[in-house]
Protein backbone atom coordinates (compact mmCIF):
# COMPACT_ATOMS: atom_id res chain seq x y z
CA UNK A 1 0.00 0.00 0.00
CA UNK A 2 1.34 3.33 -1.40
CA UNK A 3 2.18 5.89 2.04
CA UNK A 4 -0.66 8.46 0.58
CA UNK A 5 -3.48 5.65 1.39
CA UNK A 6 -2.16 4.91 3.95
CA UNK A 7 -3.56 6.19 7.51
CA UNK A 8 -1.06 5.16 9.84
CA UNK A 9 1.92 6.61 7.84
CA UNK A 10 -0.31 9.96 8.00
CA UNK A 11 -0.85 9.79 11.64
CA UNK A 12 3.21 9.19 11.66
CA UNK A 13 3.98 12.21 9.75
CA UNK A 14 1.11 14.94 12.36
CA UNK A 15 2.96 13.12 15.30
CA UNK A 16 6.14 14.42 13.45
CA UNK A 17 5.10 17.58 12.78
CA UNK A 18 3.95 18.18 16.22
CA UNK A 19 7.32 17.18 17.35
CA UNK A 20 9.09 19.65 15.57
CA UNK A 21 6.67 22.54 16.29
CA UNK A 22 7.17 22.02 20.47
CA UNK A 23 11.39 20.71 19.96
CA UNK A 24 12.57 22.41 17.07
CA UNK A 25 13.85 25.26 19.06
CA UNK A 26 15.33 22.89 21.94
CA UNK A 27 17.21 21.03 18.81
CA UNK A 28 18.55 24.31 17.63
CA UNK A 29 19.96 25.47 20.75
CA UNK A 30 21.97 22.53 21.08
CA UNK A 31 24.06 23.36 18.30
CA UNK A 32 24.35 26.77 18.96
CA UNK A 33 27.07 28.49 19.11
CA UNK A 34 27.95 27.01 15.38
CA UNK A 35 25.60 29.30 13.10
CA UNK A 36 26.36 27.23 10.13
CA UNK A 37 24.95 24.02 11.73
CA UNK A 38 22.02 26.15 13.17
CA UNK A 39 20.84 27.33 9.97
CA UNK A 40 21.66 23.93 8.36
CA UNK A 41 19.32 21.86 10.38
CA UNK A 42 17.02 24.83 10.06
CA UNK A 43 16.87 24.38 6.76
CA UNK A 44 16.51 20.31 6.95
CA UNK A 45 13.68 20.65 9.36
CA UNK A 46 11.45 23.53 7.61
CA UNK A 47 11.81 21.33 4.12
CA UNK A 48 11.28 17.87 5.67
CA UNK A 49 7.94 20.27 7.51
CA UNK A 50 6.86 21.29 3.99
CA UNK A 51 7.01 17.81 2.67
CA UNK A 52 5.13 16.35 5.53
CA UNK A 53 2.69 19.11 4.62
CA UNK A 54 2.07 18.21 1.50
CA UNK A 55 1.88 14.36 2.43
CA UNK A 56 -1.42 15.48 4.15
CA UNK A 57 -2.44 18.24 1.59
CA UNK A 58 -2.21 14.95 -0.87
CA UNK A 59 0.00 16.44 -3.51
CA UNK A 60 2.74 13.90 -3.44
CA UNK A 61 0.66 10.94 -3.55
CA UNK A 62 2.60 7.87 -5.20
CA UNK A 63 5.67 9.68 -4.47
CA UNK A 64 5.98 9.10 -1.31
CA UNK A 65 6.76 5.75 -1.46
CA UNK A 66 10.67 6.59 -2.77
CA UNK A 67 11.18 9.03 -0.34
CA UNK A 68 13.28 8.32 2.97
CA UNK A 69 11.02 9.71 5.90
CA UNK A 70 11.84 10.26 9.36
CA UNK A 71 11.00 6.03 10.36
CA UNK A 72 12.05 4.58 7.14
CA UNK A 73 14.13 1.64 6.63
CA UNK A 74 16.79 2.56 4.49
CA UNK A 75 19.39 0.54 2.44
CA UNK A 76 22.88 2.46 0.73
CA UNK A 77 25.55 0.91 -1.13
CA UNK A 78 28.69 1.83 -0.84
CA UNK A 79 30.49 3.89 -3.82
CA UNK A 80 33.43 2.36 -3.47
CA UNK A 81 33.54 -0.97 -1.60
CA UNK A 82 30.52 -1.96 -2.99
CA UNK A 83 28.78 -3.41 0.29
CA UNK A 84 25.39 -2.68 1.55
CA UNK A 85 23.84 -1.15 5.03
CA UNK A 86 20.53 -0.83 6.44
CA UNK A 87 20.05 1.85 8.42
CA UNK A 88 16.91 3.57 10.07
CA UNK A 89 15.96 7.43 10.31
CA UNK A 90 15.06 8.30 13.40
CA UNK A 91 14.86 11.38 15.66
CA UNK A 92 17.61 12.16 18.47
CA UNK A 93 16.17 10.56 21.06
CA UNK A 94 15.76 7.29 18.99
CA UNK A 95 19.11 6.88 18.11
CA UNK A 96 20.42 2.73 18.93
CA UNK A 97 24.03 2.32 16.90
CA UNK A 98 23.13 -1.86 17.95
CA UNK A 99 20.47 -1.71 15.59
CA UNK A 100 21.27 0.85 13.23
CA UNK A 101 18.99 3.69 13.78
CA UNK A 102 20.72 6.95 13.16
CA UNK A 103 19.35 10.36 13.87
CA UNK A 104 18.27 12.14 10.85
CA UNK A 105 20.31 15.06 12.31
CA UNK A 106 23.63 13.04 11.71
CA UNK A 107 26.00 13.12 8.67
CA UNK A 108 24.35 10.59 6.90
CA UNK A 109 20.64 10.79 8.52
CA UNK A 110 20.41 14.27 7.23
CA UNK A 111 21.56 13.28 3.69
CA UNK A 112 19.28 10.63 3.89
CA UNK A 113 16.19 12.53 4.86
CA UNK A 114 13.80 12.77 1.88
CA UNK A 115 16.35 11.41 -0.74
CA UNK A 116 14.96 9.03 -3.57
CA UNK A 117 15.47 5.91 -4.55
CA UNK A 118 18.21 6.00 -6.67
CA UNK A 119 19.80 9.06 -5.72
CA UNK A 120 23.76 8.80 -4.84
CA UNK A 121 23.96 11.22 -1.75
CA UNK A 122 27.59 12.35 -0.41
CA UNK A 123 28.10 12.30 2.60
CA UNK A 124 30.87 14.47 4.72
CA UNK A 125 31.51 13.04 8.34
CA UNK A 126 34.59 13.56 10.89
CA UNK A 127 36.69 10.37 9.74
CA UNK A 128 35.97 12.05 5.81
CA UNK A 129 33.85 12.51 2.74
CA UNK A 130 32.19 8.81 1.42
CA UNK A 131 29.24 8.58 -1.18
CA UNK A 132 26.40 6.26 -1.17
CA UNK A 133 23.36 5.43 -3.34
CA UNK A 134 20.17 4.74 -1.95
CA UNK A 135 18.97 1.64 -3.22
CA UNK A 136 15.72 0.89 -1.39
CA UNK A 137 13.64 2.35 1.40
CA UNK A 138 10.61 0.97 3.33
CA UNK A 139 8.72 3.00 6.32
CA UNK A 140 8.26 1.50 9.43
Amino acid sequence: MSHSDNAKFNEELIAQATYFEQEKSELLRKLYPDAAKVEELQKLINRYMDHIQLVLDGSLQGETDFLAWIGSVVTVVDDIEGFEETYKIVLPQHIDADLGHISFMSPLGSKLLLARVGDRIEVDSPSGSYGMLLSDVSFG
